[in-house]
């Protein structure tokens, strides 16, 4: 069995997340059990907070994450401020996937004009 985003009548809702790899209204079996058994807890951002998630790792620690990622950092970031995670807490975050593939999506989202870089001359 899965978790699907649906209405009153089992149609399934679209979805929507600035990340292509979050844009989806369900989840898998594996994951669903995880949430039934009490080993996981699942959460949301907002494309705004995965944005700062972004800017923050990028600026900070001078890494570009991949945006699935920066909803991780947003959620972290969040808790931290609302003392959702006890002081000292450890916390692993897997930096996953690339984040140059997405630098032009947050360009653009937030306003930004980057160029292209320029072509490489072939010998």
């Amino acid at each position: 069995m899965s978790y699907v985003l649906q209405d009153a009548d089992g149609q399934i809702l679209p979805a929507h997340s600035i990340s292509a790899g979050l844009d989806y209204p369900g989840s898998g079996p594996e994951l669903s059990w995880w949430k039934d058994v009490g080993a996981v807890q699942y959460d949301s951002v907002t494309d705004d907070e995965a944005l700062d998630g972004f800017e923050y790792l990028a600026r900070r620690e001078g890494i570009i994450p991949a945006l699935e990622t920066a909803h991780a950092i947003a959620w972290v970031r969040r808790a931290a401020r609302r003392k959702t995670l006890r002081k000292g807490a450890l916390v692993v975050l897997n930096l996953s996937g690339r984040g140059d593939k997405d630098v032009m999506k947050v360009a653009e989202r937030i306003g930004e004009r980057l160029a292209a870089a320029p072509a490489r001359r072939r010998r």
